[in-house]
């Protein structure tokens, strides 16, 4: 079950493969942001779902310190890692409370699954530009290497909430049926 697009922004259910566990192939711009792991925990997955839906149901301007996508994105990430190397002296300031700002959109905290990539939806509006780098290393992607430069792709936000709606149905759904088997089988030892 696909949800959204793998062009755009897309999660592709493949509810068949774990029992426990809801595995959810993640997309951003192409590019698939979770193949190291993709087994999602099913209440955290639910949750972070409805985080994220609560940001973007409303347009929202565009953060402070926005400029374009890519920009936007390597400040944010600078100020996440602490990679302040790349700033200018007259500019440090400025771009470190930018830094700031633009870092309070960071995306796909949804747990080990997407501990690999560091990724930021920023509002503009009617608009989101979704911005996301995947790295090597496994684990945390703080600190390893990155593997490619920042993916980038624009959307409606309602697409985005679409979709975000469209997962989190499925995942609700997924998760009850799993739970009420599982009684199942609990009722069924006594």
């Amino acid at each position: 079950m696909l949800f959204g697009t793998r062009t755009g922004f897309g999660l592709d259910f493949h509810v068949e493969r774990d029992p426990g566990l809801l595995c959810v192939d993640v997309f951003v711009g192409g590019l698939p942001v979770n193949t190291w792991d993709n087994a999602f925990y099913p209440p955290l997955l639910v949750k972070k779902l409805k985080d994220e839906l609560s940001r973007f149901r409303a347009p929202t301007a565009p953060p402070p310190g926005f400029t374009s996508p890519e920009e936007s994105f390597r400040i944010a990430e600078d100020w996440i890692y602490g990679d302040s190397g790349t700033w200018t002296r007259s500019g440090a300031e400025a771009e470190a409370d930018a830094g700031e700002e633009l870092a309070r959109w960071e995306f796909l905290e949804w747990g080990e699954c997407t501990d690999q990539v560091t990724a930021f939806a920023f509002p503009d509006g009617d608009q989101v530009h979704l911005a996301c780098r995947v790295r090597d290393g496994g684990g945390q992607a703080r600190g390893a290497e990155a593997r490619c430069a920042p993916t980038v792709v624009s959307m409606s936000r309602t697409a985005l909430v679409a979709t975000l709606e469209h997962a989190l149905a499925a995942a609700e759904r997924e998760w009850a049926a799993r739970l009420a088997a599982m009684k199942s089988r609990g009722d069924s030892d006594h």
